[in-house]
């Protein structure tokens, strides 16, 4: 066993090269697309350090769990209430009320080290989230997590202590296999990326290296530990090249950079890249302030990107970055390294009052005590937009067919199924109202719907591929001859965006919809045969078209914000049909006529969201439509949206018949 543990300044900068990564990637997300890795990098190192203290102390007979946490609450505490209050404040200028109250909740969650719990249960996309200003939490929820329970388990094995790496490597294999299950089985895309269950694994990497170097022999010939470094870097660079936020991640991906920073670490501190360019004092220097570069960095991009509608200029985003640079070093150099000269049983815990005095403040946001400036602006109706979703209503019961989740109401003799994704689900709220309304109508509405899925067999996404398996459930399941009436609806358009990555796959043909006129081909074939399948059963088919979709229907985009000058003003937008379906392109006209061919009615939502003169509001009767790009709010759809109606009333003038054009 090696006596002492030294201070390692190439692992400073190896935290340098991290925090660089995923600060670059959020700034610049096209020019850096795999730069998220610098968390799975942080990951190991802070397994590799913390792990080894801990290993050494039980050594020494010097452990003390007390002091343990104080440390940590020395160490993590100071910059993140700082940053956490300074966050609230400006939130407190620039959001709007429901903004204001997600805020405040996740303040809470940023002190309880939950926050990465609270995301999973929003259903919050790492990728896709950027307007929320304290999304970067979620990684420090899963480190202290592990530190809450890890202590106690090396405890406990520390008097088996020669079973102590058998035990380490059995912890590790469990989360990695659960990582691959829960993502790959079970889909939990969100689940996987934030939550302890799937990343311990990384974490546990680190600590199975500390015990490595602290009681096994290993060979340290020069040579050996430059390959061993040399191969590492490559590894984290390979991760740059080959891992984006297409792929399943952590997954089997997640190895390239883990084991990469693990290789690097254990190369040691002498190993020619180590000792050249990690332990360079530039590189180590930001190493030393990268915990509050990676506290500061993210609501800073977050509420650049609400300034600017989501648009920011470049030149706003040098300044994020000039500005990250600069409040971490006055946080390290005037915040941080003071608090450590202090007494760590006194400094420990008048950092747990100033953070409980900050939780309550977040708890008054969260609750509505305490209100955003917004709030005298008249800004409540659009926040209230932003989060008026109501899919399954309380009338839908969850049931099962086969592996699929999907809702049905009362059971009623005549069924009628509503088939797709979030597009379908927007319109339960006013399918419920009618039910309810009309009991003499003994029906049953279905609802078999998969978010992100197009209800077209064997296509699939890149973050869903379950969604075949989905699509082949819910044709199967509408062969029931209960079933009179199938509705079929999605969000077509958006599914032939590149961000999307859908594809059509079906044997050894795999190609993405957004660049092959060949696979839109083949699943509108695909398409017109399961409607044929349908009408062949002597059930009635409609097939809802595009709602108007676009980036500026979002209530976020209608509202002008600035922290100078006028703070907030409204810029609602109205939108020409004639230019929605010239950019829709001959897709919805071709997937109109194959359905109508294949014996299927058509509704154009355009007809009824869109006036008499083209033009298609964003507001009516001083009333937000649209929750976001692509969806309409419950509220609008459940007292306005009502060219669904004859499915319930049997009026079925209210649809005319189409014919191919």
């Amino acid at each position: 066993m090696r006596n002492n543990i030294v201070y390692r300044p190439d692992i400073d900068g190896l935290r340098a090269i991290a925090v660089i990564l995923v600060v670059l990637f959020h700034l610049f997300p096209e020019a850096n697309p795999g730069g998220f890795i610098g968390v799975d990098i942080f990951f190991v190192i802070s397994g590799f350090l913390i792990s080894t203290v801990i290993f050494k102390n039980l050594d020494n007979k010097s452990f003390s769990v007390s002091d343990f946490y104080f440390r940590r609450i020395v160490r993590i505490f100071p910059a993140l209430i700082l940053v956490l209050l300074s966050t609230l404040l400006i939130g407190w200028l620039i959001l709007l009320d429901g903004e204001f109250k997600n805020l405040g909740k996740h303040i809470l969650g940023g002190l309880g080290f939950v926050s990465n719990v609270i995301q999973w249960k929003e259903y919050t996309n790492y990728f896709d989230s950027e307007l929320k200003p304290l999304l970067n939490l979620w990684s420090l929820g899963v480190e202290e997590q592990f530190y809450f329970v890890w202590p106690f388990v090396v405890i406990i094995c520390w008097r088996f202590k020669k079973y102590l790496l058998g035990i380490i490597i059995l912890f590790l294999a469990l989360s990695f296999i659960a990582n691959i299950f829960i993502l790959f089985s079970l889909e939990k895309v969100n689940f996987s990326y934030i939550m302890p269950v799937t990343r311990f694994w990384e974490i546990l990497f680190g600590s199975l290296l500390g015990y490595i170097s602290l009681y096994k022999k290993r060979d340290d010939r020069e040579i050996i530990n430059n390959i061993k470094s040399f191969v590492g870097i490559s590894f984290i660079i390979l991760s740059l090249i080959f891992i984006n936020s297409d792929k399943l991640f952590p997954g089997f991906w997640a190895l390239l950079p883990v084991i990469g920073t693990y290789l690097i670490i254990d190369s040691g501190q002498n190993s020619y890249i180590n000792r050249v360019f990690l332990a360079n004092r530039y590189v180590v220097y930001i190493g030393l302030i990268s915990y509050p570069i990676y506290l500061w960095h993210w609501p800073l991009i977050s509420y650049n990107k609400l300034l600017f509608s989501d648009q920011p200029p470049f030149m706003s985003l040098i300044i994020v970055l000039i500005l990250t640079v600069l409040l971490s070093i006055i946080t390290y150099h005037f915040l941080e390294k003071p608090i450590k000269k202090i007494n760590k049983k006194f400094a420990a815990y008048t950092l747990l009052s100033v953070s409980l005095l900050a939780g309550l403040i977040g708890l008054g946001g969260y609750i509505g005590i305490i209100k955003p400036y917004s709030d005298q602006f008249g800004m409540t109706e659009y926040s209230i937009a932003m989060n008026d979703w109501d899919f399954p209503t309380k009338n839908l019961q969850p049931r099962k067919f086969l592996d699929t989740d999907y809702y049905e109401s009362k059971d009623y003799k005549e069924k009628i199924l509503f088939l797709g994704d979030s597009n379908i689900e927007q319109y339960a709220p006013r399918i419920e109202r009618l039910l309810i309304e009309n009991k003499n109508i003994e029906k049953k509405s279905i609802f078999f719907t998969k978010k992100g899925c197009m209800p077209i067999k064997n296509v699939m996404t890149d973050k869903n591929p379950r969604c075949r398996s989905f699509v082949n459930d819910a044709y199967k399941f509408s062969e029931d001859p209960e079933i009179k009436t199938v509705v079929i609806g999605a969000s077509w358009i958006g599914y032939l965006k590149d961000k999307t990555k859908a594809y059509y796959a079906d044997g050894i043909f795999n190609e993405y919809l957004a660049k092959s006129p060949i696979a839109t081909d083949k699943i509108l074939h695909e398409f017109q045969l399961s409607i044929k399948e349908l009408v062949g059963l002597k059930k009635s088919v409609y097939v809802i078209l595009n709602i108007p979709r676009g980036e500026e229907l979002r209530p976020v985009k209608m509202i002008n914000r600035s922290l100078v000058g006028e703070k907030f003003s409204l810029n609602p937008v109205n939108l020409d049909k004639d230019d929605i379906i010239k950019s829709h392109g001959s897709f919805l006209k071709r997937l109109k006529n194959v359905a109508i061919q294949a014996g299927a009615q058509i509704i154009d939502p355009l007809d009824y969201l869109c006036d008499k003169d083209s033009i298609c509001p964003s507001i009516f009767q001083n009333k937000i439509i649209y929750k976001d790009s692509a969806h309409l709010c419950a509220s609008f759809v459940r007292d306005n949206v009502k060219y669904l109606d004859f499915l319930i009333l049997d009026n079925k003038t209210s649809v005319s018949m189409n014919k191919v054009e």
